[in-house]
């Protein structure tokens, strides 16, 4: 489970990488400076999934045959996209995590391992918060 959630945010974030690089058109500047904040936010979470997948005796997916075969989210081409594109696909990508992010939390939760609930609530808070920014703005 911890590896295809690995799988899953290395997509994201690859996915968040090309909306900040190919975002254009009205409102793409601010949009681009709060996805430098994503990139950030998701590449320390990146990290220490990783490393717990070690820690407990695993091998985090390196292979990139292999992660876009278990990934469920699937990466996105590379074009221009405009900040109303750019904030559904990061919408979809966050709400397929945040819904992973929960079934981890509740895994771990049943087999009291603090770790990865400690892990999986660090960053409910950035999700949380993220997914409801995203949401108010369709809107």
């Amino acid at each position: 489970m911890l590896n295809q959630y690995l799988t899953n945010i290395y997509m994201l974030r690859n996915n968040i990488y090309n909306l900040h690089f190919n975002i254009k058109g009205e409102g793409s500047s601010g949009f681009h400076e709060k996805l430098n904040y994503d990139i950030e936010e998701v590449n320390k979470f990146y990290d220490s999934l990783a490393e717990l997948i070690k820690k407990i005796g695993g091998y985090p997916i390196m292979n990139l045959e292999e992660i876009k075969m278990i990934s469920t989210i699937k990466e996105i081409s590379s074009k221009d996209y405009t900040k109303k594109e750019a904030e559904n696909l990061l919408l979809n990508d966050l709400t397929v995590i945040n819904s992973m992010n929960k079934q981890v939390g509740e895994y771990a939760l049943k087999n009291y391992d603090l770790m990865s609930i400690n892990l999986v609530l660090d960053f409910d808070k950035y999700l949380q918060k993220r997914i409801w920014l995203l949401e108010m703005d369709k809107n």
